[in-house]
Formats: C-alpha cells, sequence, structure tokens
C-alpha cells in the first residue's frame, strides 16, 4: 500500500487554553515564593497535564517523571556549568587581569556549542525515557557526544557559510535524533526518498536570510512615516531649531526595534514551517510515515503569541507559549498506516536515573518537554 493509499491516524491534543494557564499561573506563583526551587515540580506538573492530553488512535500518552529526576540532574550540572558559568561572567572579569578574563569568556562560548547540543540530546532521552503509549515506553539511543561534536562541526559550517548550511545541518540533526529514537524495541528512521533532505528548503530559507536587512529597512520607513504624521497632529512637542523632540526619537527608536521583530519573525516562518513538514514527513516507523501540515501565517502568530506571553510575564508564563507550539504541532500532525504494535516489545534502551541536567540550565523546552 502507497503511503497516499495508507489510513489516516491524527494526533489530537485536547489541552484546553485556560486549563493550562491556570496550572501555568500556580506554578509561576509557587516559584516565585520558593526563590525558583519550585520550577521541577512545575515542570513535572506541567508535562504531566499535556501529556495526558495528547491522544492518538485512541490511547493518550503518560508522563511518568518525577520532580526528584529533575532536581537530580540539577545538581548534577550545578559544578558542570553553573559554577564555572558564575566564575566566568562574575568573578572572572574583577579577579583577572580584561585580556585574561575576555579570553577565558570566548573559551567557554566555544566550550558551550557542543555542550548546548548534548544537553539538547540529554534532555530528549531523558522525556522520551518517561514517555509511554500503550504501554510502551520510548528511547533514545546513541551518544550525547557524538551528536555534540557532529552539531558543533555543522555549527562551524553554518557560521563560515554565513549561514547559508543551516537547513542542512537543521536536517542533519534531525536525522541523527530521529534514527537514534525508539518506540519499545522498534526503531525510528529517517526516510530516503530519494530527493535531498533539505528538498523545498532553500527558497524559505532565503526569505528568512535576506527578511533582516529588508525588514529594518522597512520598520525605518514605517516609524519615520508615521512619527511625521503625529508630528504634524501635534503629537510630541514642538521640535527645537528644526531637530525631532527627544519623544519622537524614542517613538521612532521603540517602533523600529518592534516592527523590526516583528517583520524577522514572519519572514522566518515559512521556512520553519516548510522545514518541520519535510521532517515529518521524513519520519519512518515499522513502515507508518508521518505527515505534518504546519502553515505560514498560523505558526506565525502561534509563535508571536507564546514570545508575547513571555516577555509580558517575565519568562514565568515561558510555558504556555511552549504549550501553544506543542498543541499546534500536534493538532496538524498525521500518522500514515499503523505499526504493527504486536510484533512491538519494551524498549531495551537503559533509562537515565536523573533529570535533562543541562537542559534545565538552558531552558530548551521552555518548561514543557517537547518529545
Amino acid at each position: 500500500m502507497s503511503i497516499d493509499a495508507a489510513p489516516v491516524q491524527p494526533f489530537a491534543h485536547q489541552g484546553k487554553f485556560f486549563n493550562v494557564l491556570g496550572l501555568a499561573l500556580k506554578n509561576a506563583g509557587l516559584t516565585i515564593i520558593t526563590l525558583t526551587l519550585y520550577r521541577f515540580w512545575a515542570r513535572t506538573s506541567m508535562r504531566r497535564r499535556l501529556w495526558s492530553r495528547l491522544w492518538v488512535m485512541g490511547d493518550p500518552f503518560e508522563y511518568t517523571g518525577a520532580a526528584g529526576e529533575l532536581v537530580r540532574g540539577f545538581l548534577i550540572s550545578l559544578p558542570c556549568f553553573f559554577l564555572p558559568a558564575i566564575f566566568v561572567f562574575y568573578v572572572a572579569p574583577f579577579a583577572m587581569d580584561p585580556v585574561s578574563a575576555a579570553w577565558l569568556a570566548i573559551g567557554f562560548y566555544i566550550v558551550a556549542v557542543p555542550l548546548i547540543a548534548a544537553a539538547r540530546y540529554w534532555m530528549r532521552r531523558y522525556q522520551l525515557s518517561r514517555t509511554r503509549w500503550r504501554g510502551i515506553r520510548l528511547g533514545l539511543a546513541g551518544s550525547a557526544w557524538s551528536f555534540a561534536f557532529a552539531s558543533a562541526g555543522w555549527t562551524v559550517l553554518q557560521t563560515l557559510s554565513l549561514g547559508w548550511y543551516t537547513p542542512v545541518a537543521r536536517m542533519n540533526r534531525a536525522k541523527l535524533m530521529w534514527e537514534n529514537t525508539r518506540f519499545g524495541d522498534q526503531p525510528f528512521q529517517f526516510a530516503d526518498d530519494g530527493q535531498p533532505a533539505q528538498k523545498g528548503l532553500w527558497w524559505p530559507f532565503a526569505l528568512g536570510w535576506f527578511g533582516f536587512p529588508i525588514a529594518a529597512l522597512v520598520a525605518s520607513l514605517l516609524s519615520l512615516i508615521v512619527a511625521g504624521a503625529l508630528a504634524e497632529q501635534g503629537v510630541f512637542a514642538e521640535p527645537v531649531a528644526g531637530a525631532p523632540s527627544a519623544a519622537q526619537n524614542v517613538f521612532v527608536g521603540v517602533s523600529v526595534i518592534i516592527l523590526t521583530l516583528l517583520f524577522t519573525l514572519f519572514s522566518w516562518a515559512p521556512y520553519n514551517a516548510a522545514a518541520m513538514n519535510r521532517i515529518a514527513a521524513l519520519i519512518e516507523l515499522d513502515g507508518a510515515r508521518f505527515r505534518l501540515k504546519a502553515k505560514t501565517l498560523s505558526l506565525f502568530l502561534v509563535t508571536l503569541a507564546g514570545w508575547l506571553m513571555t516577555l509580558c510575564s517575565l519568562g514565568l508564563l515561558a510555558p504556555m507559549g511552549g504549550f501553544l507550539q506543542v498543541r499546534y504541532i500536534l493538532n496538524r500532525l498525521e500518522l500514515l498506516g499503523a505499526p504493527r504494535f504486536a510484533e512491538i516489545g519494551q524498549s531495551i534502551v537503559e533509562e537515565p536515573r536523573a533529570g535533562e541536567s543541562l537542559g534545565d540550565a538552558f531552558d530548551l523546552d521552555m518548561g514543557v518537554g517537547i518529545v
């Protein structure tokens, strides 16, 4: 049976906005009261809420992680990242000469590139190991350090190419991650459809790459036009010696920043939607394939709403932004065909005993977990 003729099994995320918002507000309040110590319990409760609202083929997912595991992971990352970071950025500038402190900071950033990639891998491994569907546990095999160093090499190529290697790097990372993902003892595969993995990504990427200077130019022109019109209406104070008033300069500066960010975010939405759709189309599990229907405008609006909630709450409601993105993706995801569940056994990938360690340091999942 061809993929197009295979039965379609849609994913459905039944999480309600205000139901999740209530939990997020409670978690934010307790996080403030406990001076951020409650965040481990906040993450766990949010993930259990979101996982239990995800259904496919009539069965929900289950999250079995515990806050104590996240605490243990944080204690592991404390001497590995937090204490060195505090020394490099807060102690070294005062305890060392400026040149040595600057070189130390540069070295820290160089180490952080593969470290962030490893952190993402450890986070995904932990989250998958605590995820069950129909009683079968997911897992992530492979080496986090192999992924980290490969990712660092792709990052170098992205830098040397002024970003133009990004579509290839993104697909390489997705391929390496998904080919190590397991559902029980059944591996996922990153299919080869005879086309380059980055097919269809170059024009959307070019739009995003050129989008920033274009966005800055358009934002500047619009801000100047609007400011001029408002000045003629007497909104700003009278200019001195023909020069714009301070209020008018502030208005123009703030408007340019906001509009540039909005236009830039919108210019990258086609690439992000195309990349997610392409990655989903290449994922395979025991002959079953996936299909994602992300669209540019809707993805932009969901991303914008998430960032606004995160910024306006000073990061306390970041999980709401993550929730909106997770729900958006899952409600547009479909399974084409069905794996042979009767032949899938329990996972043989070892479960990590600690939480996501450095993933907590970099907050890579906005506090919600993205499997």
